[in-house]
């Protein structure tokens, strides 16, 4: 676990953390190159995933791409050796909707990336109950990888329960529990429908170049509302008496803010994903979101007997 981590950290560390442009028509034309090779033998399936959803489709579309005689590495990018990355002939990430966009941390390490150029690259985006901006999100992450010189040829967004405590913890549930039967077999059946049709298109050599939609949560997301939704958390720490150290909260956090040698947390770094409250198996991390106690991701599901039904490999 510590090796990887700092081999990521090392790698961040050696780039500036940049906002990329998003997809927009006045870009659609960068990077019009062909691509290298409609016969791909090996594809990349990423995904960065904090409570399995976005890593269970991620999962799927790795099968298919197998059964169509592709061979597919699958992982979550803390995971991947990005020296890697330009031996692929085919790259698919996905990431959930984090407050409205791609989640910076993963911004960061594709601006980390060397050049893919003329690989064909696609995207998919995860959002919970009804979502918000979920297109918009694919988009930019499709146009992050285009920028580093891949060719797009598909986006999908996919849903499914939300998996954000804070808000059935300060009394929402409804607001959740309406979509507690996602992911279903639909979704998963959706999922296999977009990697086919990434594969085709790759195949076939078409592009999808995305434009973004109109929506006010583009807006939205020039606000501070991360820094809005920390400055509602109180109570963030580590109970030392309930922790066993599994380390579960280090590998969850997208920016190194836990360091369970000394039982800290450092809340400036902080995203507030959530990832640490939600994975915690012995609800060792203790937060507070204004002023109502946040209960996490499984221990929500196990107090409402939800399960997730798991897809089908054939």
């Amino acid at each position: 676990m510590e090796n990887r981590r700092q081999f990521l950290k090392k790698s961040l560390v050696t780039c500036a953390a940049a906002t990329l442009p998003a997809c927009t028509k006045e870009t659609a034309a960068i990077n019009q190159k062909n691509l290298k090779t409609t016969d791909p033998q090996k594809a990349l399936v990423l995904w960065y995933s904090q409570t399995g959803h976005t890593e269970r489709y991620g999962k799927i579309i790795a099968h298919a791409l197998k059964k169509a005689q592709i061979l597919a590495d699958a992982s979550d990018i803390r995971e991947f050796d990005i020296k890697k990355i330009d031996q692929y002939d085919l790259i698919i990430a996905g990431t959930p909707v984090h407050y409205y966009d791609v989640p910076k941390n993963f911004k960061d390490w594709i601006q980390c990336l060397k050049r893919i150029d003329g690989t064909a690259v696609a995207a998919y985006s995860t959002f919970g109950g009804p979502g918000d901006n979920q297109m918009n999100t694919a988009c930019t992450l499709v146009e992050l990888l285009r920028e580093k010189g891949g060719i797009p040829i598909g986006f999908e967004m996919f849903g499914n329960m939300s998996t954000f405590a804070p808000t059935w913890s300060v009394g929402n549930e409804k607001r959740i529990l309406k979509y507690r039967h996602l992911p279903d077999k639909n979704t998963y059946n959706k999922v296999r429908t977009f990697a086919q049709q990434v594969i085709e298109n790759t195949r076939t050599g078409k592009r999808v170049l995305p434009d973004k939609e109109f929506a006010m949560a583009e807006a939205w997301k020039l606000l501070p509302i991360v820094w809005g939704t920390k400055l509602a958390i109180g109570k963030h720490t580590i109970n030392q008496d309930k922790c066993i150290g599994c380390g579960t909260c280090v590998e969850k956090c997208p920016v190194w803010a836990i360091i369970l040698e000394d039982f800290s947390i450092n809340t400036k770094r902080c995203i507030a994903c959530m990832g640490c409250v939600n994975n915690c198996p012995e609800g060792a991390i203790e937060m507070t979101f204004m002023g109502s106690k946040v209960i996490g991701f499984y221990d929500f599901m196990e107090n409402n007997n939800i399960k997730i039904p798991e897809p089908e490999f054939s």
